[in-house]
């Protein structure tokens, strides 16, 4: 028997009372273990202040569903415990006689799992068992739960409720910290379930005390229970206080009072417990506090100085006053707040220095440091060396798998080294990218800034500078160039960072606008120089995908897709930690933007296979990003909007990165503005107003874009022209003038925005400027098609707009087709472009032409033949074939890896199919596909 199952024991023996005054709160946890038998899951979060009775309904919940042969896992969160990746859960997962992960697969996992891979496999492994029986997965103790644990309680419970798995947790009311008041908000959300457990009634406590004195109390002691205030920790001690000091007599059933007073035991509760026992019982009480919720007899005997022998007496005494608890040679407080009472009467002092004499005695027990970081954080003194580098160390262990818990060790070891300034700002270059990936970018540049004040040695600052560099990449271009100007400017710089810092200016400026990208052109020769001296191909691939984004704002497209290669070839070697950008994923969206949607999305495909077999996860995200714009050109709209919401899912668990999400969030937008969804147009315009604050030009323009198609949309072309001016300026100068990455097919709808604006100059210049396109690349047809169309809406030419359809049709560009065959206004070809419109469920589109029919006389109700909104019928490819695989029993890993998707680009399709479909888990599921499949034959 382990801690957590001791305590659990404790709680089925709670004061030897039955479970009073809960009626309506069992009565729910009762209604979702039942659910479980049709396939329905369920998440129960059950809260209340400290001695309420959270974790005695958490018991309730694990016997009630034990009695009914559900599949229990039971675990919790430990103060002592913060640190251990993932521990809470781990720890549940492997609670029961057969464990969903064994010792080893738990201890391994922790060891080497980086975060978000880890949480696949917890997904994977969970899934495998639910498809097998249903899970009751109870949690207690949110609040002490660590960083890995609490972001699964965010994500998994959602991902995983198709699956006949009930999750039970329990939190303290009361201050939290910022991750737990995430998670219980998570929680929350629409499919969540809120118990807040208030004060016992009076009919209850009498109840319940009745049950702890096994008699009917009188009138009297009803009357001092109601001191405990509803409270079944405080009633307990009330009442077993009385007991022990024999205030209380009991003859014929029925319990009465000797003296008209509480116990002093209730008065002072632990504190007068704890005066009650020996000098060398308290000391072993106050340093078992320390040491943590669980404590060995040989960890007490080295810290109090006397042998095991000698403590066996006082130890037997804690466990007669019932402060310490026994379960299989480990020792354990009986309550939680039994534990923190002793420890916050210690003297602050005394208190520090036997928690760092107990850090001390578990490293010399061989104990992870990771396990004993946030003791030593708190214990360590200024100038203490032997710490901080313990400190470092656990920051470099929790990376990968608790990277918010590494910053906070990273912080603290900084501050560790305040006396040595230069060592520090050794300390701080170590920790930027840490800084970075978890969102503190700000802190980031605060700490840089703080040790770039004083002179340093030209690689600790350059390495400082690079840091700084990586870390505005997602927030401000601006920063980053500045960053990287001042690093490249240092004199005697080593070549590798030189390198790097003339990559990622050049990259930065070739991002920002005009004028920059003729510096990043002017530099480029001078950094690729710089990357062959220091042979250091991430940099060189860094440099040729800028070569390539310049030679396309240049035109010069063929060059643009030779230098995208060449750089896709210099990474070929490079291990994927010292990649700086990813140029395969410029080359899908370069590909994408030319019309060779199908060469972007293999070029996809084979990126998320190498991300998942290098197991990869900010590459993956990346790889969502460039497919969702690919199926957004080739007019998958529910493609487009499923990889879009997945990428977005993955921003908990990889970290915000604002300006790969910039991309993601326009798409999401121009979906919105296809499908008129009234939800996702207000959030399109939000995504829109939001990326017009952005600074980088490209991403501020492509905000604006978006929100000029829905001013237009809503007929106010005059605001569509101001929203566009910026753009417009763009035209003939080296940077993209819309969308990013740019489009071809953007051009003919910002003219039709400008003629129906009466802005004919508009219009004029970017007709010109696809025509000029268009001549440098003649063999590039969706240039050709774009120019014929712009130049037809401008010269109102139906020649020219006939040669541009058929031009369209040989590019697998729907939506532009459709748009083209809009603009002639015959009746055959707006029948077409609706077709075309309800193939890629753009209803908005669809619409807007049965209207135009309607008005010539045409009425067009929704086609037989188009995809309707609900049942099976509506089901896209991408969904159909995905519920087919999950309908024969695979996992979403399994689905994934088979069709080269991530995991949660999986989850969304199958969300999206269980919404048509009207169904809620995958028993359901698999009926459904079961009576279609009958029903075809």
């Amino acid at each position: 028997m382990n801690a957590r199952e001791a305590e659990v024991g404790a709680a089925a023996e709670f004061g030897r009372y039955r479970l009073r005054g809960r009626q309506p709160e069992v009565a729910t946890l009762r209604t979702h273990l039942a659910a479980l038998s049709s396939g329905r899951g369920a998440t129960v979060l059950i809260q209340g202040s400290p001695g309420i009775g959270k974790t005695r309904m958490l018991t309730e919940a694990r016997h009630m569903a034990e009695e009914t042969g559900l599949r229990v896992m039971y675990g919790g969160g430990d103060p002592d415990g913060q640190m251990i990746p993932f521990g809470a859960l781990l720890g549940a997962l492997h609670s029961s006689p057969d464990p969903i992960l064994p010792a080893d697969e738990v201890q391994a996992a922790q060891a080497t799992a980086k975060r978000y891979w880890l949480l696949q496999e917890l997904h994977e492994h969970l899934e495998r068992a639910a498809l097998t029986a249903p899970l009751v997965i109870a949690i207690d103790d949110l609040q002490w739960c660590d960083e890995g644990t609490l972001l699964a309680l965010r994500t998994l419970p959602q991902r995983l409720s198709m699956h006949p798995i009930a999750w039970i947790l329990a939190a303290r009311t009361g201050p939290l910290t910022p991750d737990v008041r995430t998670t219980i908000s998570a929680l929350s959300l629409p499919g969540g379930h809120l118990l807040t457990l208030a004060p016992l009634s009076d009919k209850a406590v009498e109840a319940m005390t009745g049950d702890l004195l096994t008699a009917t109390p009188e009138p009297g002691i009803l009357h001092l229970a109601q001191r405990a205030e509803g409270r079944p920790l405080l009633l307990t001690e009330l009442i077993n206080g009385m007991l022990d000091e024999g205030v209380v007599t009991i003859s014929d059933g029925v319990a009465r009072l000797t003296q008209r007073r509480l116990p002093l035991r209730f008065h002072v509760s632990v504190q007068h417990r704890l005066e009650q026992v020996s000098p060398l019982a308290k000391k072993a009480a106050q340093i078992a506090s320390v040491l943590g919720r669980t404590v060995s007899l040989e960890q007490l005997a080295e810290l109090t100085g006397e042998s095991a022998v000698t403590l066996l007496e006082p130890l037997e005494e804690l466990l007669s006053a019932d402060l310490l608890a026994e379960s299989d040679g480990t020792l354990l407080f009986s309550h939680d707040l039994i534990r923190e009472a002793i420890q916050a009467a210690l003297p602050a002092t005394l208190r520090k220095a036997l928690r760092r004499q107990a850090v001390d005695l578990r490293l010399a027990h061989g104990i992870p440091v990771t396990q004993i970081a946030a003791d030593l954080a708190e214990t360590a003194e200024p100038g203490d060396d032997t710490a901080t580098a313990l400190l470092r160390q656990a920051a470099r262990d929790l990376a990968v798998t608790a990277p918010s818990a590494a910053v906070e060790m990273s912080r603290r070891a900084i501050e560790l080294a305040a006396l040595d300034p230069l060592r520090q700002a050794g300390f701080i270059a170590e920790a930027l990218p840490l800084f970075s990936q978890t969102g503190r970018a700000g802190e980031a540049l605060a700490l840089a800034e703080t040790a770039l004040r004083r002179p340093l040695p030209v690689d600790v600052e350059a390495g400082i500078r690079l840091g700084l560099t990586l870390a505005a990449n997602q927030y401000s271009l601006t920063e980053a160039i500045r960053q990287s100007r001042a690093g490249v400017a240092l004199p005697g710089l080593p070549l590798r960072i030189r390198a790097q810092l003339m990559a990622m200016l050049a990259f930065n400026l070739a991002l920002v606008g005009a004028e920059e990208i003729v510096e990043a052109e002017r530099l480029l020769p001078a950094a690729l120089a710089a990357a062959d001296q220091a042979d250091d191909q991430a940099s060189r691939a860094t440099l040729l995908s800028v070569g390539s984004i310049i030679a396309n704002h240049r035109l010069d497209v063929r060059r643009a897709l030779d230098l995208a290669d060449q750089a896709g070839a210099a990474l070929r070697d490079v291990p994927h930690t010292d990649v700086l950008w990813m140029p395969g994923v410029w080359k899908a969206g370069l590909l994408s933007m030319l019309g060779r949607v199908e060469e972007a999305l293999a070029e996809a495909d084979d990126g998320v296979r190498k991300a998942q077999h290098h197991g990869q996860a900010n590459l993956l995200r990346l790889w969502g990003i460039a497919r969702c714009r690919v199926y957004l050109d080739a007019g998958r709209l529910a493609d487009a909007r499923a990889e879009a919401e997945a990428v977005l899912a993955m921003s908990d668990e990889l970290g915000p990165r604002s300006f790969d999400d910039a991309t993601v969030r326009y798409v999401l937008g121009r979906v919105a503005l296809h499908t008129g969804d009234p939800r996702e147009l207000a959030r399109g315009r939000e995504f829109a107003d939001a990326l017009m604050q952005v600074e980088a030009g490209q991403t501020r323009r492509a905000g604006a874009w978006l929100a000029a198609q829905a001013a237009a949309d809503d007929g106010d072309h005059a605001r569509a022209m101001e929203l566009t001016a910026e753009g417009g300026r763009s035209y003939y100068r080296p940077t993209s003038s819309l969308s990013h990455p740019a489009d071809p097919a953007d051009e003919p709808v910002l003219v039709r925005m400008a003629l129906r604006a009466g802005d004919r100059a508009r219009a004029t210049l970017v007709t010109e400027f696809a025509e000029t396109r268009h001549h440098h690349n003649p063999d590039i047809p969706i240039y050709a098609a774009t120019a014929l169309h712009a130049r037809a809406l401008v010269d109102g030419d139906a020649g020219l707009l006939a040669r541009a359809v058929e031009l369209y049709q040989d590019i697998p560009r729907p939506l532009a087709l459709a748009g083209a065959l809009e603009d002639t206004g015959t009746i055959p070809h707006l029948d077409t472009a609706l077709q075309l419109y309800e193939q890629s469920e753009a209803e908005r589109d669809a619409v807007r032409v049965r209207d135009r029919l309607k008005g010539m006389g045409e009425r067009r109700s929704r086609a037989v033949s188009s995809r309707p909104t609900e049942g099976w019928g509506s089901l896209t490819a991408s969904e159909l074939q995905i519920v087919r695989l999950v309908a024969g029993g695979a996992t979403n890993k399994q689905v994934a890896d088979r069709l080269f998707l991530s995991p949660h680009t999986v989850s969304t399709h199958l969300w999206h199919a269980f919404t048509k479909l009207g169904i809620s888990s995958r028993v359901e599921l698999t009926r459904l596909v079961l009576e279609h499949d009958a029903a075809m034959q």
